[in-house]
């Protein structure tokens, strides 16, 4: 895994992405907001040739590596679907049901000598809690939008007390011991990139839907909740029939 660290060098001065544009003729702000989030694939070395001469440091010290890399992925037991008996009824009668989805962080190690070695820890994100949607005119937008969800990433998968204190152990040590503070970040913003990309899959199935921008996730490596019997394994996405005053 490699990283730069931007965003620490840009916080030890006190700059910011406007300041650095301004001074750099050749580098857009777009460019250096792209490279502090660590979002990007690749960064020419042209701007990390700008970078470095412009915050007096050297690419050993504007990058930092780690010899392993740490691939996030997020599926379901069961595949998403919609349980209603009419699609037609308003978007603000729909609600998600709680939920939890299974979370893997592969850690692959890939040498010549000592070839390719991958560890599994198997985690969880959690939603105990209905998310429903709601009407929004913000901006003059007169769409429904669906609450920001608000999750939990627990160990464990499926998450339950049993059999946890070794791997509880295995977990922690990886994070705490094996990644670095800067990593962690990216892990975290990965995870919820990739929860977002998973709900994007109901989008498409209610006209009028707006899904947030923004996820709200608590993580709890360090704890775990034991009943968590109530929720499905896979997001189901139902409408809720109004009983009649009658």
């Amino acid at each position: 895994m490699i990283r730069n660290r931007l965003k620490e060098l840009m916080d030890v001065r006190g700059l910011k992405a406007t300041r650095i544009a301004n001074d750099i003729n050749n580098l857009s702000r777009n460019t250096i907001n792209a490279t502090v989030s660590n979002s990007g694939k690749m960064i020419q070395f042209e701007t990390v040739n700008l970078l470095c001469q412009y915050l007096g440091v050297t690419p050993a010290e504007f990058f930092e590596y780690l010899p392993f890399d740490v691939d996030v992925s997020i599926d379901a037991d069961n595949d998403p679907f919609i349980d209603s008996s009419d699609l037609n009824v308003a978007a603000s009668d729909w609600y998600i049901e709680p939920f939890y989805l299974n979370l893997y962080l592969t850690k692959t190690n890939n040498n010549y000598s000592a070839g390719e070695s991958k560890k599994t820890f198997e985690l969880s994100v959690i939603s105990e809690n209905k998310i429903s949607f709601n009407p929004s005119n913000e901006f003059g937008n007169n769409n429904l939008i669906m609450d920001i969800p608000k999750l939990k990433v627990v160990l464990g998968n499926p998450p339950k007390e049993e059999n946890m204190k070794l791997q509880k152990e295995n977990f922690l040590n990886f994070w705490n011991n094996d990644l670095t503070e800067g990593f962690r970040q990216v892990i975290q913003s990965n995870i919820k990139n990739s929860i977002d990309n998973y709900l994007i899959k109901f989008q498409s199935h209610i006209a009028s839907v707006e899904l947030p921008q923004y996820i709200s996730v608590s993580f709890r490596f360090d704890d775990f909740e034991s009943d968590y019997s109530n929720l499905s394994s896979g997001i189901v996405m139902t409408y809720q029939h109004q009983q009649l005053p009658f």
